[in-house]
């Protein structure tokens, strides 16, 4: 990695290194090969961050868009002040009802096999997930992490603690502000008190460092270490750009008795699964 660090120049590229293409037997299997499995751990260890490129299809991408966008409207309608406070990047959280609780979201099993070999098998996620929209008009965003180190003092960083996951309801191009992300920035310690407490990267710790945007099709997967430095690039295209975005935590993060109360209806309409990783449980009835 010190090599690879080394050869960062100051320039901006398409991700290369991080994205791979699936075989069509392993989409349909909901299972990485023991090769390419390999490969997508390690690239998460080494970038922080890999991309399953086109995983799923444009039908179920439609859905799903034409969902968000119709709850993305509902939100910003009257919102412009808001928009602009946050230089048009914005986003909603998910109802907790379908199409937004659909299995290949919430319980991706090849997003799961990534995260069961690096957060552990007893990670959990938290419920309702999001989603990040950069509408058109929009500025590029400050450099900065999701999550700090959670010990910056010490100057070897620590294993990965928290993952998110993005699916990507559109493509992602140079024009419509693809996430410029920074590979392996996750393994850089903080430089100062400052950059800990804000999550903020000033400009003289990324200017000599090369960048790459996350150029890719819609229906693919992200994965991403939260400590890897990234932004939200400028749309100048007449329609936005959106991503859901579902974090995971390795178990140790689990606060006590840290669950999710929801009606009969709501509960239903989870597999066993879901339930254990998102620590789901019924809402207590109330007695008269």
């Amino acid at each position: 990695m010190t090599g690879f660090l080394q050869l960062w120049t100051n320039a901006t590229k398409s991700l290369d290194n991080g994205a791979m293409k699936l075989t069509p037997e392993e989409i349909t299997a909901g299972k990485l090969n023991e090769s390419n499995f390999e490969l997508a751990t390690q690239t998460l260890h080494d970038e922080g961050i890999v991309i399953l490129e086109e995983v799923l299809d444009e039908p179920w991408v439609q859905k799903m868009r034409a969902a968000v966008s119709e709850q993305l409207n509902a939100k910003y309608e009257y919102a412009e002040k808001e928009l602009a406070r946050t230089s048009r990047h914005g986003g909603i959280q998910s109802p907790i009802r379908m199409p937004f609780m659909n299995p290949l979201i919430i319980e991706n099993p090849l997003v799961f096999q990534i995260l069961k070999q690096v957060l552990g098998k007893r990670f959990f996620g938290c419920l309702p997930y999001g989603c990040n929209t950069t509408f058109p008009g929009s500025e590029a965003q400050n450099v900065h992490r999701d999550c700090g180190h959670v010990f910056p003092e010490i100057q070897d960083p620590m294993p990965p603690l928290m993952i998110v996951v993005n699916i990507s309801l559109d493509q992602f191009t140079a024009e419509n502000g693809a996430t410029e992300v920074w590979p392996g920035s996750h393994l850089l310690i903080d430089g100062s008190r400052d950059e800990t407490s804000t999550l903020r990267i000033p400009p003289e710790r990324y200017a000599d460092l090369t960048s790459e945007q996350t150029l890719m099709p819609a229906g693919s997967i992200v994965l991403r270490d939260m400590r890897t430095w990234h932004r939200g690039m400028p749309n100048t295209t007449d329609e936005s750009r959106t991503m859901l975005s579902i974090v995971y935590y390795r178990q140790y993060f689990l606060p006590d008795n840290f669950t999710i109360p929801l009606s009969e209806k709501e509960f239903s309409q989870f597999s066993d699964k879901a339930k254990l990783v998102f620590r789901l449980r019924r809402e207590k009835t109330q007695t008269s």
